[in-house]
C-alpha cells in the first residue's frame, strides 16, 4: 500500500527530535521548502516545540517568534507542574499513600536533563485502586477538583469508576495545574502486569526533589503500550521514547525488548524501537520490525503521524483516522482479555456507567446497554444539528428581487 509521503516541515521537526541533538541532520533538513506557519501548526499539533526550538536554536536557524512565545509558556507551565509534582509526592508520603509518576516532569528529567524541553500538560499519578478515595480527598484539601468525570462521586459510582477505568482528572482551582489520577497505568487488561508500588519504583531528581517513578524497564514497556495504543500519533511520545532508548547499552535493549514479549507487549515494543530507527537512525537489535503485525502497525503509525493527516488533531480527527486507531489497538495482542478490554472501551460511555452505578454482577448489563445509548444520543445530535441549519436558513430568508 502506497504511503503519504511526509512534508517538509515534519521532517525538519523530526530531525529537531532526534537526541542526542543532530546538527548536521536539522541542517540538512532546513531546506527553502519549508513553510514556517506550517512548521509551527506541526510542532504545536505534536506537541514538540521545545524539541524544535532547542534544535532549531542550536543549529543556528532562525526561530518563528511565535513558537518563542509558545516555548516561554511551556517552560513556566512545566516548571509549575513540577513544582506541583513534588508538593503532591510529599502530601502522599505524609499520609502513608504509595504512588509514582509517570511521563511528566520524571520522564522530561530523565530524558533530556532538563524541564525546559519535553512538554508536559498534567502529572500523571498512579496509585492503588484502594486508595483512590483518601487521594481525592487529599488532592480536594490540596486545591484540586475533579473535571472529568463530570458527574458527582458518592460511594457508588466512586466504586464503579475504580471498577471499570482507569483514571479520573483533576485541576487546581486557581492555578490551573492538571493531575490525571490513574489507578491502572493502562485502560486495556490482559497485557501488561499492573506496576508493584513497592518493587518497580525508583526516586528521580527534579527540582531538587527525589521524585517516584517506574524503573527503566517497566517505564519503557508503558511509554511503548502507551504510544501503540494511540498509533503514535504524536512525535512528541516517539521521542521521548527515542531519548530514553538513546542512552541504553545494546545488551539493556535486548533485554527489555524480551522482557515486554514475555508481559504480552512484545508487538507494541518492536513497533516503538522501528519507529525510532526509521524516523530517528537510533540502532535496535537484529529482527526488528519483521513480523506481518509490527509492518502494519508501522503503517498505520505513519499514516496517522505524517503525511495527510499531518496537521490532524485527535479531538476533530476524520473517521479514516479513528478507524486506523482501532486497527492499530486490535492488532497489539490476540489475548482474548485484552480484546475484550479493547472492545469495552469501545462502546461502554463513562457517562453511561456513572449515569446508573450497578452492583458488580450487573456490570455487563452496560456492555448490553451503552451502544444503544451512544446511537440515541448520536441521533439527537444529528437531528439537532438539522434543525440549528433550518434556522439559521430560515433567518436569513430568500434572496431579494
Amino acid at each position: 500500500m502506497a504511503r503519504d509521503a511526509a512534508s517538509p516541515e515534519f521532517e525538519l521537526i523530526a530531525a529537531c527530535c532526534r537526541w542526542p541533538i543532530d546538527l548536521g541532520g536539522i541542517r540538512s533538513a532546513c531546506t527553502p521548502a519549508i513553510d514556517r506557519q506550517r512548521l509551527v501548526k506541526l510542532a504545536r499539533r505534536h506537541r514538540v516545540v521545545g524539541l524544535v526550538h532547542h534544535g532549531l536554536a542550536a543549529a543556528g536557524i532562525a526561530i518563528p517568534p511565535v513558537l518563542t512565545d509558545d516555548r516561554r509558556r511551556l517552560v513556566v507551565r512545566n516548571l509549575l507542574l513540577a513544582a506541583e509534582a513534588v508538593r503532591v509526592h510529599a502530601l502522599l508520603t505524609e499520609a502513608g499513600v504509595r504512588h509514582l509518576f509517570l511521563k511528566g516532569a520524571a520522564v522530561g528529567e530523565i530524558a533530556y536533563g532538563t524541564q525546559t524541553i519535553k512538554q508536559t500538560l498534567d502529572n500523571d499519578l498512579l496509585v492503588d485502586p484502594a486508595d483512590v478515595p483518601a487521594v481525592l480527598d487529599l488532592l480536594s484539601a490540596a486545591g484540586y477538583e475533579l473535571v472529568e468525570p463530570v458527574a458527582s462521586l458518592d460511594r457508588r459510582r466512586l466504586t464503579v469508576l475504580v471498577d471499570l477505568l482507569k483514571e479520573c482528572l483533576l485541576v487546581h482551582r486557581e492555578h490551573r495545574a492538571q493531575i490525571d489520577l490513574h489507578w491502572r497505568a493502562l485502560a486495556a487488561r490482559g497485557l501488561v502486569d499492573a506496576p508493584d508500588l513497592t518493587r518497580d519504583v525508583r526516586k528521580i531528581g527534579v527540582e531538587g526533589y527525589g521524585l517516584p517513578t517506574l524503573v527503566p524497564s517497566k517505564l519503557m514497556i508503558y511509554l511503548a503500550m502507551h504510544g501503540a495504543r494511540h498509533g503514535w500519533h504524536r512525535l512528541k511520545w516517539l521521542a521521548d521514547f527515542n531519548a530514553l532508548l538513546a542512552g541504553m547499552p545494546a545488551e539493556d535493549v535486548i533485554a527489555m525488548r524480551d522482557l515486554a514479549r514475555k508481559e504480552g507487549a512484545g508487538q507494541a515494543m518492536e513497533l516503538a524501537l522501528l519507529q525510532s530507527r526509521r524516523l530517528f537512525s537510533t540502532p535496535i537489535p537484529e529482527g526488528i520490525g519483521r513480523s506481518r503485525r509490527v509492518r502494519w502497525l508501522a503503517f498505520l503509525s505513519d499514516e496517522m503521524m505524517r503525511g495527510r493527516d499531518e496537521l490532524v488533531n485527535q479531538s476533530d480527527a476524520p473517521q479514516r483516522y479513528k478507524m486506523m486507531a482501532h486497527a492499530s489497538g486490535l492488532l497489539l495482542s490476540s489475548r482474548p482479555r485484552y480484546l475484550f478490554d479493547y472492545v469495552w472501551a469501545g462502546l461502554v460511555a463513562t457517562d453511561h456507567i456513572l449515569a446508573l452505578p450497578l452492583p458488580r454482577v450487573m456490570y455487563g448489563f452496560y456492555f448490553i446497554a451503552s451502544p444503544p445509548f451512544r446511537i440515541a444520543g448520536a441521533a439527537g445530535r444529528f437531528v439537532s444539528q438539522g434543525i440549528s441549519r433550518l434556522s439559521r436558513s430560515a433567518m436569513r430568508g430568500g434572496p431579494e428581487n
